[in-house]
């Protein structure tokens, strides 16, 4: 087990001051935001949407798969990922300390539910010594901490933990990674949650529009509105020009085009609206084919057993 100096604990995000360890308020107000899920809370019965039950791969396999580890502080986009990135949050050594659990974390049981659903996904995260070389080298978890001494607390952690006991971990860490495009889908839509500011703004953390697959394609939309502003405002300034001798070839043209251009105007307005709608319903739809493939897989793997 790690031994930490608990004067060493990181700073309070505001204040910017030491953390005393002997005032009990300040300590649980910190652990309160260091292990906050609250925006889980909404979406918590909707992840079987988006996601296999099961914990997550090892660090080996995010690097097999190309992804770049990121740190993240905030507890909610720990395991998220998008395109090339994998969002993790460092595991502190004061988590690995058994006096620091009893003082200031079981007496509390949704700080108890968050810590243990951490640990619970570092028990994938970490599998093998190149696992743990791996957290080491992207700051994930302390140095000094050797593969035996991993190993020996991993199963200690296991025996206690079970994914699907809600009252000791939280429901969030029932599944392993989660990607941000469906996350944000599912939090603009969420039923307890739906508000126009949740619609609008997604999940706080899917800013950058890169993320989400859909809002690529604005970027061309907004191109072609554009272009037919223009193409609109060239026909307008021909037919001022020639008000006096009016062409009915151009005028035709014109009135054909701006029919066309509030046709295509009504449609992408409908697709702004709808399309994040087909991205849910598909979205819902992978998730349960992922889900039967997994469940029949597991059938095969059981038969043998009971032959």
């Amino acid at each position: 087990m790690v031994r930490i100096t608990f004067n060493d604990l990181s700073p309070l995000a505001r204040e910017l001051q030491p953390l005393r360890i002997d005032d009990r308020n300040e300590v649980h107000s910190f652990l309160s935001a260091f292990l906050d899920l609250s925006r889980f809370k909404s979406i918590r019965k909707l992840l079987w949407l988006i996601a296999v039950p099961g914990a997550p791969r090892s660090l080996y396999y995010q690097k097999l798969l190309r992804r770049e580890i990121v740190i993240a502080e905030q507890l909610d986009l720990h395991l998220v990922w998008a395109k090339s990135r994998i969002f993790i949050k460092p595991l502190p050594d004061f988590l690995l300390n058994y006096d620091f659990w009893e003082d200031h974390i079981s007496c509390d049981p949704q700080l108890h539910r968050a810590a243990c659903g951490l640990l619970y996904s570092y028990c994938g995260l970490i599998r093998f010594g190149h696992d743990l070389r791996l957290a080491q080298e992207n700051n994930l978890i302390n140095s000094d901490l050797d593969y035996r001494a991993w190993t020996q607390f991993t199963r200690t952690i296991l025996s206690m933990l079970d994914p699907d006991d809600f009252n000791t971990m939280e429901k969030r860490f029932r599944y392993g990674e989660l990607r941000l495009n469906r996350l944000d889908t599912i939090y603009r839509y969420s039923p307890q949650e739906f508000s126009v500011s949740s619609m609008l703004q997604g999940f706080p953390h899917a800013l950058n529009e890169s993320y989400v697959p859909y809002m690529d394609q604005y970027n061309n939309a907004v191109s072609a509105f554009g272009v037919i502003v223009i193409i609109l405002s060239a026909f307008n300034l021909s037919l001022s020009a020639h008000s006096k001798n009016p062409d009915p070839d151009l005028q035709q043209a014109a009135y054909g085009f701006a029919i066309f251009a509030m046709t295509l105007c009504a449609l992408v307005t409908a697709l702004f609206i709808v399309l994040p709608l087909i991205f849910l319903l598909l979205t819902i739809y992978g998730s349960m084919l992922t889900r039967k493939r997994l469940s029949k897989r597991r059938e095969v793997e059981e038969e043998p057993r009971s032959a």
